[in-house]
């Protein structure tokens, strides 16, 4: 182990405007010292005990993941109210193995696909708290346990834990939701605009109208009934909601939708949601 630094500091490391903040009343001074390990050996292990040390959240984002011990791990962290996102490429390894996945799923971890259309998303790391951050070049993966591999686990820096952060945010503003789309989650919800629209009025479907939304190369689709025929003035020109997962489907019925991909849309504007299907 080397020891980088002893810094003091008002209150807890993982604040982000640290140098005079109190937490939760305590106004002790908190001596912090950063340091860093490097890990050649056993580093499944490793990061299962840096992981399980979380207090408040964990941000991950690596190429491919899976390893049942670490996701088991990620799973008991959301079990005591601990934040867990994770962010992986959207591909044909990850639909594959997304099964590994579906506990941490259901106990409410995040799951975020990069768009891999444009570029391959090879990152590796973890930040924990804000404060601290695990990199280098092992995938969470079963696979990955048999290379030679390395990572560093960064401890109470928060520079590095923010920047990585930082990166963090930036590639989950080019993802998608993949699971747990009950909830608005502001992070992700923004007004997109309404393309086009359909109106229809029969026995089987009732009155509404079918709105198609598009943002950059994502398609989507949206179904308003209404107990009313529906004139121009009801349709908006843009709506709140967030993208989903990426739909597997004939191009609903289109010839030619170009490099275009069709997504669920979750609709939260609350002048709408009353109309869904």
């Amino acid at each position: 182990m080397r020891r980088i630094k002893t810094t003091k500091i008002y209150g807890y490391p993982g604040i982000i405007n640290y140098k005079q903040l109190y937490l939760f009343g305590y106004n002790q001074l908190a001596t912090i010292t950063r340091h860093m390990e490097i890990y050649f050996e056993n580093i499944k292990e490793n990061i299962i005990k840096e992981i399980s040390e979380a207090k408040f959240n964990i941000y991950i984002a690596v190429a491919w993941a899976g390893e049942r011990y670490i996701i088991q791990e990620l799973t008991k962290c959301l079990s005591k109210g601990i934040q867990v996102e994770i962010i992986l490429n959207d591909d044909d390894r990850f639909h594959k193995a997304k099964h590994k996945l579906s506990e941490f799923e259901r106990n409410g971890g995040k799951i975020f696909l990069y768009d891999t259309e444009s570029s391959l998303m090879h990152n590796k790391f973890c930040v924990i708290d804000l404060c601290s951050t695990i990199t280098g070049s092992f995938n969470w993966t079963y696979g990955a346990t048999f290379h030679q591999e390395n990572i560093i686990i960064e401890r109470n820096n928060i520079e590095v834990a923010h920047k990585f952060a930082l990166q963090f945010n930036k590639l989950k503003r080019d993802s998608t939701l993949f699971s747990n789309p009950t909830t608005g989650y502001p992070e992700l919800a923004h007004k997109v605009k309404v393309f086009g629209s359909t109106s229809f009025n029969d026995d089987i479907e009732g009155t509404g109208v079918i709105l198609e939304l598009r943002e950059g190369k994502r398609i989507g689709y949206l179904m308003f009934k209404t107990n009313f025929n529906v004139d121009p003035n009801f349709i908006p020109s843009e709506i709140q909601g967030f993208w989903r997962s990426k739909l597997s489907v004939e191009n609903f019925g289109e010839t030619d939708v170009g490099d275009n991909s069709y997504y669920e849309f979750i609709c939260i504007d609350p002048d709408y949601m009353k109309y869904l299907d």
